[in-house]
């Protein structure tokens, strides 16, 4: 964990300042990152040696990636809109089929594009957060099992040692494997993901395991190859609360739940997670209010979900059902603060077509995130899912993420006005702690 060294601890934060009488900014630590997040699959285009492009072709789900954004050949000009919005980094993700197309065959060419990548980004002094493993996997790997076969620790560790000999010295933050809980959920139990295995239970308990031994195995390979390599993995982070406090059931039912969508990864690693971890991707998206009720199987272990408007105020959810909650992101954040760890924001957005919506979920999220810093929390960095409107995996592109709206036609972007206020908070390092805009009327 030598990496370490130059992030802990972090400087305290500034006492909140007054400006001109009338603002109350909630300042960060120095060196904040402040950016946004993308994913290969979901942005490059013409990932053609990977199962979800196999699965498309095949015609065994609702979208096909394509071209996606075509970030693979416009990636210089994105990381210029990046820049436009004050961006000090850039979390993206390697394409581990276009590196390794067949079993043990490597595509250094591809491995160059990358140095490319990383090289457009310090040019123009973005920090980036490089992840390993998003979701997709190499059609040959997915065909033998994929993540259910013992042998796969060793072959993504094999791929991390490749990639980090080249790389390393362009990276210094590396997150493993993003949200394995999800990549489970949606591969083996709900099933509409590739390999689409529902209600596939042991199935799914073997594939999150060897997730778990594969981050411990990648961990050690990038420490080996740099000992100033800082190592992490993305984990989504839902906030997880009981429908009614006073049931001892529905208190039950919640524990349950956050100690398999928030706990079961930390205790899979089989050590101590601070010996095997130099940070903890936070992804945070939603609340889940729990109901002491069995459901009938989809998506979730324990209890049901109440969405129901008696829980002091008026609950808001976007088109994809996510509730809308705001402080979650601090409760969270102050729920991982037990491993005594640095934590990022890896991930949090909203995918809507209202702009009024999308600024006022930036702003209340981020003025969370700074009341998580007045906590003491050692938080490194913010960054919003996503940079651009992309392929949205199962939603295809109708899920508008994006700070960066794209005309899939025509492949133009246009910087969307809720992008400025995280603009203007990562150019002032601060959110001024009492603004406000639209009331949510609905994403």
């Amino acid at each position: 964990m030598s990496g370490l060294t130059t992030l802990a601890p972090r400087p305290a934060p500034a006492p909140p300042q007054r400006v001109g009488g009338t603002r109350d900014l909630i300042r960060f630590p120095a060196g904040f990152l402040w950016g946004a997040a993308t994913a290969s699959h979901q942005v490059e285009g013409d990932n053609r040696h990977n199962d979800w492009w196999e699965f498309e072709q095949a015609g065994k789900l609702p979208h096909v990636s394509g071209d996606a954004c075509r970030h693979y050949q416009r990636y210089e000009s994105d990381f210029d809109l990046a820049l436009s919005l004050g961006h000090n980094a850039h979390r993206l993700s390697i394409e581990w089929s276009r590196i390794e197309p067949q079993a043990g065959v490597w595509n250094d060419a591809e491995l160059e594009h990358y140095v490319g990548v990383l090289t457009a980004l310090r040019k123009r002094g973005i920090e980036p957060v490089v992840t390993l493993h998003h979701f997709t996997n190499p059609a040959w790997f997915a065909s033998r099992g994929g993540w259910t076969k013992p042998d796969s620790v060793a072959l993504f560790a094999r791929y991390v040692e490749h990639v980090a000999q080249r790389l390393a010295g362009h990276v210094r933050f590396w997150l493993t494997i993003n949200e394995p809980t999800v990549y489970v959920k949606h591969a083996y139990i709900t099933g509409d993901w590739p390999p689409c295995r529902p209600h596939a239970w042991g199935l799914a308990g073997r594939a999150l395991y060897h997730l778990c031994r594969a981050h411990v195995a990648a961990y050690r390979a990038l420490h080996a190859i740099d000992a100033n390599a800082v190592v992490g993995l993305a984990h989504s982070a839902p906030y997880i609360a009981a429908c009614n406090p006073a049931s001892l059931a529905d208190r039950m039912a919640a524990r349950m739940r956050d100690f398999v969508l928030n706990g079961l990864v930390f205790r899979l690693l089989g050590v101590p997670p601070a010996s095997v971890l130099d940070f903890i991707g936070i992804n945070y998206y939603v609340r889940q209010v729990v109901r002491a009720r069995w459901s009938s199987g989809r998506a979730m272990l324990f209890g049901t979900e109440c969405k129901e408007d008696h829980h002091g105020s008026r609950r808001t959810f976007t088109p994809m059902g996510w509730e809308i909650y705001a402080p979650g992101i601090r409760l969270v954040l102050q729920r991982f603060r037990r491993y005594g760890l640095p934590l990022m924001i890896t991930e949090n957005g909203v995918a809507t077509t209202d702009e009024a919506a999308r600024e006022n979920y930036l702003r209340t999220h981020l003025q969370a995130l700074g009341q998580a810093v007045e906590d003491g929390i050692p938080v490194l960095g913010y960054l919003y899912w996503t940079l651009m409107d992309n392929f949205e995996w199962a939603e295809g592109r109708s899920a508008r993420f994006g700070l960066l709206e794209v005309d899939f036609a025509t492949q133009t972007r246009r910087v969307r006005p809720a992008a400025r206020v995280l603009s203007d908070a990562c150019r002032a390092n601060a959110i001024d702690r009492n603004a406000t805009g639209a009331a949510m009327p609905g994403a």
